[in-house]
């Protein structure tokens, strides 16, 4: 008997994800399960695993569910229109919002977590009426004790899907924004959340962090890289 056996249905029978909720990249799309990455691309993929699955046009439900029983690979739909593959994907889930923060202090160093064996980025759900940059705020606070926060700009959403605590399927949308603390101070770490570390890491120095994260985070770290050396070069022109 799969995981699948008793759930099949249940996604059907969710709340569907908003269009105008799903972010509107310009050419591809990734989602996460754990590890593993459900692609939506215009291109041929390359292929270096067995386990590797290739579709077009549309993921159906029972080829995501094949995908999560394999254990491994990847999942590639090749498609004249990612977007709107990922947007019909989507409506197999519940949708859940959230939002987080890539912080950074006067020294120029990054804040992580450590909660559940990996290192992260803090974040948590969006309350209800609360705005993306409210909630990415509110949990940088809660969950490492820091303040005076400044929203300097938005990185690229996240998106990963997950079994919730009802053993539904759940696709969470997770709308990341480029901080500044204003003070230097050490990070505490909410206990209460599972997190059992809370510390400020070089940009150039994360190899101990991007070898033990989520396959969607190392992304946005990249992006964090790369939004950081243009900032920069703007503060520099702008002197």
């Amino acid at each position: 008997m799969t995981l699948f056996t008793e759930m099949t249905h249940k996604a059907n029978k969710k709340s569907r994800a908003p269009y105008s909720k799903l972010s509107q990249m310009e050419n591809n799309y990734s989602v996460f399960y754990d590890q593993r990455e459900i692609a939506f691309i215009s291109g041929r993929p390359d292929i270096d695993s067995d386990f590797d699955i290739v579709t077009e046009h549309s993921v159906s439900w029972d080829l995501f569910t094949r995908f999560v029983d394999a254990g491994k690979g990847s999942l590639y739909c090749v498609s004249n229109d990612p977007g709107r593959s990922f947007r019909q994907f989507a409506t197999f889930f519940q949708f859940v919002e959230a939002a987080g923060g890539l912080v950074s202090d006067p020294t120029n160093h990054w804040l992580f977590i450590f909660r559940k064996g990996r290192w992260d980025l803090p974040k948590g759900m969006t309350e209800t009426g609360e705005s993306s940059e409210k909630a990415a705020t509110r949990e940088v606070e809660e969950e490492c004790g820091i303040n005076n926060l400044r929203i300097i700009g938005q990185l690229p959403d996240t998106y990963h899907v997950y079994l919730d605590a009802d053993s539904d399927w759940a696709l969470k949308k997770t709308s990341w924004f480029f901080m500044k603390t204003e003070k230097c101070c050490q990070a505490e770490p909410q206990t209460s959340e599972g997190i059992t570390k809370a510390l400020w890491k070089h940009p150039d120095d994360l190899a101990e962090i991007l070898e033990n994260t989520y396959g969607n985070l190392r992304e946005l770290l990249i992006s964090g890289q790369k939004y950081r050396q243009n900032h920069s070069q703007r503060e520099t022109l702008s002197n």
